[in-house]
């Protein structure tokens, strides 16, 4: 693995030169290692400038989620100005706390905070050109401790346009394909979901998701909006993904399904939806037995309790 040319310094950009290999930092020792690492000015005593550059994020949407933008926020009262670089979809997600938001389409295969066979190292070079002298410019960190974050709830359930009972993300991605449920087994969990009189919507960009018909279709819709429909909802159903840690963050208890590999940090999918990337503590039940492909009635049996109230987390 070899960091890309002419910009030295960057370590969460690299070009694999093939399939992106697994999440940098895999072991708890080295996320607590990480973070030891921060730059001076995240340290206790450390002076920050006036001006904080954050990014460019380049990684995956759940770590943005829980290992980037809560940081922003409790570094919020430290500067008198915070500009934020992410992808133009996330812009949402930093309302409140960035002074200024410069969009980037740095292109990429996300893993964890960082992008692996980065296609156009030019609009990288652009970006970090863009970072004003003189400012403090944090990048992309492997781990950061729930504590040294400020979370708060997203999405307002008053500007929900269209809202329903359930809210499905049918992963449908190229990429791993091994993680997604098949058209039949969604048509059958929608089939019981509507005879019991639930409205059911779906979520996700258009391109990675299933198509599934009969049901409310919000796939493609800004991020804000997407997160006023998880605010409103009852529940939010769909295998380990971005939009499942997100609906964490709505608030909207949650019914996932994943395997029981150790991925980043050294945690499992569950410890992860369970504590540590769940610091609302909101309801969440996860099926782990058998992995990204359960049953359907197992799926509908944790579905109806959750709708009952019945079991969470």
């Amino acid at each position: 693995m070899t960091v890309l040319p002419g910009i030295a310094g960057w370590p969460p950009v690299w070009s694999a030169g093939g399939a992106p290999r697994r999440i940098l930092f895999t072991s708890a020792r080295a996320a607590r290692l990480a973070w030891a690492r921060r730059p001076p000015f995240l340290r206790s005593g450390g002076a920050p400038r006036p001006l904080l550059f954050a990014g460019p994020w380049v990684g995956e949407f759940g770590w943005e989620l829980m290992n980037w933008q809560g940081l922003l926020r409790a570094l919020r009262p430290r500067y008198g100005r915070i500009v934020v670089c992410a992808r133009e979809s996330s812009r949402a997600l930093y309302e409140g706390v960035a002074d200024g938001f410069v969009p980037h389409a740095i292109r990429g295969q996300a893993n964890a905070h960082v992008a692996f066979d980065v296609r156009n190292p030019e609009e990288l070079r652009r970006v970090l050109d863009a970072v004003p002298p003189g400012a403090d410019h944090l990048r992309p960190l492997a781990h950061v401790p729930e504590e040294a974050q400020a979370f708060v709830r997203l999405g307002d359930p008053a500007r929900a346009a269209g809202r329903v009972d359930v809210l499905v993300h049918a992963r449908g991605r190229e990429a791993v394909p091994g993680r997604n449920w098949s058209a039949a087994k969604w048509t059958e969990l929608l089939a019981a979901l509507s005879a019991a009189g639930l409205r059911v919507g779906a979520v996700g960009l258009a391109a990675d998701t299933l198509d599934l018909p009969g049901i409310a279709d919000f796939r493609d819709r800004p991020l804000g909006a997407v997160m006023d429909l998880m605010a409103a909802a009852r529940l939010v159903v769909g295998p380990s993904s971005g939009p499942m840690h997100l609906a964490s963050l709505c608030g909207a208890p949650h019914l996932v399904w994943t395997d029981r590999r150790t991925y980043g940090m050294g945690l499992t999918s569950r410890e992860k939806y369970e504590r540590a990337w769940n610091p609302l503590r909101t309801s969440v039940r996860v099926l782990d037995a058998e992995g990204f492909d359960p049953a359907v009635p197992a799926v509908v049996a944790a579905a109806r309790a959750m709708l009952r109230g019945g079991e969470g987390a």
